[in-house]
């Protein structure tokens, strides 16, 4: 396809998140492309790198692109993990508190775990 067709389909939001696109060029001494440049699409940007390409390649009709693979990105956790608290009505106090107090423990553990995968979600997906 053409640079612009590209852009089209990317207008279109028919290229999802995480795609991969190679660059070519003919090679006229063998009768084939080359790959020159491979792009990356990740929230609504083309990343490249640099050296590689350059954004007058999109309307150059020396170049065409091809649509590698298309790779789903991981959607993020979303909310918080939380636990039932042992109810009030229980008669060891004791118990009770010692209860709450691993709950408390697993859940702010869950928390920060969930935390760690959204961070590495979001630098993941920025390219």
């Amino acid at each position: 396809m053409t640079g612009i067709e590209l852009l089209q389909m990317i207008k279109n939001n028919e290229v999802e998140e995480g795609t991969e696109i190679d660059v070519l060029r003919v090679n006229e001494e063998s009768c084939c492309f080359d790959v020159v440049a491979k792009l990356k699409y990740n929230n609504n940007d083309l990343f490249w790198s640099p050296g590689t390409f350059r954004s007058s390649m999109l309307w150059d009709n020396d170049y065409l692109f091809e649509i590698v693979e298309s790779k789903e990105v991981p959607n993020k956790i979303t909310g918080v993990f939380q636990y039932s608290r042992l109810p009030s009505y229980f008669r060891d106090e004791e118990t009770i508190n010692s209860v709450n107090c691993n709950f408390e423990q697993h859940q702010k553990a869950i928390n920060e775990l969930i935390y760690a995968v959204n961070y590495l979600l979001d630098t993941q997906n920025k390219g």
